[in-house]
């Protein structure tokens, strides 16, 4: 069976091959080229099916966006900080902020499963990276949204 199949195989490639006219390459040439392409395209949907998997759900409390916060990515961190399970945020700023800001993770019954606090400090017209380290407990597969505000 296995024989059958390996010559199958052989059998096409080789009609494929001598089916291929372009007189500037050869058949091998161009076969090449487009396993070559399939691959490239497979691997850049993985890594856009990674990079989707990994970006979350936020919403920022008003009274944060009154203090001039926005923010336009934010996504699950792989790396354990601590054992802590990490969310990374890129906050932007328009004023200067400094003081806690809180994450709270909620599941899809609205309830709270998890929080996290850091401190921060924005100059006007600043951006960083901020992580989130919340307890090794927490599923992160239960959180619906997490929520940002400051602290008061």
């Amino acid at each position: 069976m296995m024989n059958r199949a390996a010559s199958l195989c052989w059998i096409v490639l080789t009609v494929s091959l001598l089916g291929c006219s372009d007189t500037k390459q050869s058949g091998a040439e161009s076969l090449g080229e487009s396993i070559g392409k399939n691959v490239t395209e497979f691997a850049q949907g993985i890594g856009t099916g990674v990079d989707a998997q990994m970006k979350i759900k936020i919403e920022l409390a008003p009274a944060l966006e009154q203090s001039g916060i926005s923010y336009t990515v934010a996504k699950q961190d792989t790396a354990l900080v601590d054992s802590k399970k990490t969310i990374a945020v890129y906050f932007l700023s328009t004023k200067e902020f400094q003081g806690e800001l809180i994450a709270k993770a909620f599941n899809a019954e609205g309830q709270e499963i998890g929080r996290a606090t850091v401190d921060v400090s924005f100059k006007a017209d600043d951006a960083q990276y901020i992580s989130f380290a919340f307890q090794p407990e927490m599923d992160r597969q239960l959180v619906e949204v997490y929520r940002i505000d400051k602290r008061s």
